[in-house]
């Protein structure tokens, strides 16, 4: 018994004809969506019913079930899959048939064999961990919702608990980006020859230099007034330190959706889907389905010895003297990785993506080659090198020449990927003259924080231990349905009802979605124990400090002058709208009638809402933005081709 249709067809094809390969579609039960579904008088026990259409299809399941000799349960190996796992084992229970789980982390005939071998039982810590993360999440939303509805006056409002902390990061770096002031500074380089060499001499300070600086450090060099007295400046001392760097690591979940986002465009949502069809098996010519990718939800960047093997035995054929010679360095892994399952990595490193092509779809091919280089490159030799760093010293000022020479380009060489320009060695030595020439400012600025991309905000997640793989996709895209959030040119950025509501949120429920707190729950909700009595502890002290909270009198802004800078007018900067200061308190329930301005009564209608009217500002970039005049309430937006 698998989730997926597409799963079952491939573990199908690995046994022989006593053996029936059925499939569950996902989860078959799950807590009502219109009700609590808690019993709070029994130490909130979950109160699961069947999800639509689902008890149709277990039926048939059942009846296939009461023919068999021996039932094997093999959902996702994660903790979604257990307690789906959980939920078909109580169903079949009453048939008193032998039942085992299989954790498959690779969809292979060898992984099968070898799983039915194990007759293993259902992991109870993790369906405690999995139900307790559950109804605390369900608490969160159905306590937190309704405050929301009725201090905003917004009926459409809902909170989730590890969204409303990733939304509160978002905010806060729009926030970091709307107060930004830029500084303006000057970098100061010399042109002249060393040894016959042109060389440029960058000037080495601690501190940013105005432009008065700039022209006291040309008169103290004797550069200014003009014609120049600066004839040449010594060599006066030399470092060097060698360079090695290794190779990155193979994908987590984490870095793989990343890295799928900033090569391929992807969202997190479309390279999930790409690498579960990879993972669930493609048929390769006239052979056997089989599984191209192990297991995508995984936290972990650890390698198996059979799959390092395997990756080692096609380097040294195809690519001799790449692999790595010596003991593989493992990268320690993060403060708060499971480390549950290896990584993300190719099943048989022999398909190589040209020979594979034809059986996979082009986004397929694009996801699949980007995980079995990142494979092949981790075991590879890392880049060696040395890095000379030359010091001048002129009348207590000092400039100085980086020069980089590499010795071995290792992982870089794979697949011509080594696309830096030759390194040079110099054997110049102290004593020796730079003879200058000319001179240039460059006027350089700070810039501004960057906005989020959904890769970066994964990254975070799993830096900080906020989030687990299997949700990192669906907090993106739930955050992006309920409109707290909009997505522009790959950044993320949030929307005036996402301020709105993270600024409420932030100010009453701190404790419960600060960024500390929200890790330190998952830390404790990944320990609970099969003790059950955990789970319930867990939980009460949950409710008992929400409860605390909602108890206490509500704060609100009264200006958000001290977010935004005052008289700027609302714009939508580069892709995203700024709350006005003036606007939170007339936001009204989605359903209200806007009325429109006098001005626009010979606008063209909002081709999404028919209600509104298109408006138009000038962009930050120069381009034209047209958006609803009902917005936030519609989120039509489009902009200047």
């Amino acid at each position: 018994m698998v989730e997926s249709p597409t799963k079952a067809t491939t573990i199908a094809s690995y046994l022989d004809k006593d053996w029936v390969v059925v499939a569950t579609k996902g989860h078959i039960k799950d807590l009502p969506a219109k009700s609590y579904g808690i019993d709070f008088q029994n130490s909130f026990e979950p109160e699961y019913e069947w999800l639509k259409g689902k008890k149709t299809i277990f039926s048939a399941i059942k009846t296939q079930a009461k023919l068999a000799s021996i039932i094997y349960i093999a959902s996702d190996p994660d903790r979604e899959g257990e307690i789906i796992a959980k939920h078909c084992y109580d169903e079949l229970a009453k048939l008193k048939k032998p039942m085992f789980r299989l954790r498959l982390k690779e969809i292979s005939k060898t992984e099968v064999e070898r799983q039915i071998q194990f007759k293993l039982g259902l992991d109870l810590a993790e369906i405690e961990s999995q139900i307790a993360r559950r109804i605390v999440d369900r608490i969160f939303g159905f306590e937190v919702s309704p405050d929301l509805w009725k201090q905003l006056k917004i009926s459409s409002l809902s909170a989730g608990r590890v969204q409303s902390t990733v939304l509160h990061w978002i905010c806060e770096r729009e926030k970091e980006i709307q107060n930004f002031s830029k500084e303006v500074y000057f970098q100061l380089k010399l042109q002249g020859t060393l040894s016959d060499e042109s060389v440029v001499l960058d000037h080495q300070t601690k501190d940013k230099l105005n432009f008065d600086s700039v022209q006291k450090i040309l008169n103290d060099l004797e550069i200014l007034p003009e014609p120049s007295q600066l004839k040449d400046i010594t060599l006066t001392q030399i470092k060097k330190k060698n360079i090695k760097r290794n190779p990155p690591p193979a994908f987590s979940t984490a870095s793989l959706l990343e890295m799928s986002f900033r090569v391929l465009g992807f969202d997190s949502k479309k390279t999930m889907k790409l690498a579960q069809t990879l993972f669930e098996g493609k048929r390769i010519g006239s052979g056997e389905r089989i599984g191209l990718i192990t297991y995508m939800r995984t936290d972990s960047t650890r390698v198996s010895d059979e799959k390092r093997k395997l990756g080692e035995d096609y380097l040294k054929k195809e690519y001799p003297g790449l692999v790595f010679s010596g003991t593989p360095t493992l990268k320690k892994q993060k403060k708060y990785s499971q480390d549950a399952h290896e990584a993300v990595v190719p099943i048989r490193p022999s398909y190589d993506p040209d020979s594979i092509r034809s059986y996979l779809s082009s986004d397929e091919v694009k996801l699949y080659t980007l995980i079995w280089e990142r494979f092949l490159v981790s075991l590879m030799n890392p880049e060696l090198g040395e890095e000379t760093i030359y010091e001048f010293h002129k009348n207590n000022h000092v400039f100085i020449y980086k020069n980089e020479f590499i010795t071995d380009s290792g992982f870089k060489a794979f697949g011509k990927r080594d696309q830096k320009k030759n390194s040079k060695k110099f054997e110049w030595k102290i004593g020796e003259r730079f003879f200058y020439e000319s001179h240039s400012i460059e006027e350089k600025q700070t810039e501004p924080p960057v906005r989020y991309t959904q890769g970066k905000l994964v990254q975070k997640m799993e830096d900080t231990g906020v989030g687990r793989p299997s949700t990192y996709g669906s907090i993106i895209e739930t955050l992006r349905t309920r409109k707290y959030i909009v997505e522009y040119h790959k950044s993320i950025g949030p929307t005036s009802l996402g301020m709105i509501v993270d600024d409420y949120l932030f100010l009453n429920f701190q404790e419960m979605i600060g960024e500390s707190f929200t890790k330190d729950l998952e830390n404790k909700l990944d320990q609970i124990t099969e003790d059950k009595s955990s789970r319930i502890n867990l939980i009460q002290n949950f409710y008992d400090s929400l409860v605390g909270l909602l108890r206490t009198p509500r704060k609100k802004y009264t200006s958000t002058e001290r977010i935004y800078p005052k008289n700027k007018e609302e714009t939508l900067p580069g892709s995203y709208a700024k709350p006005n200061p003036n606007r939170s308190a007339k936001i009204k329930a989605s359903k209200t009638r806007i009325s429109i301005p006098k001005e626009h009564t010979n606008a063209k209608p909002c081709p999404v809402c028919k209600q509104g009217v298109v408006k138009s500002k000038l962009g930050k970039k120069g381009k034209t933005i047209y958006f609803c005049s009902r917005y936030p309430h519609c989120d039509y937006i489009t902009y200047e081709s």
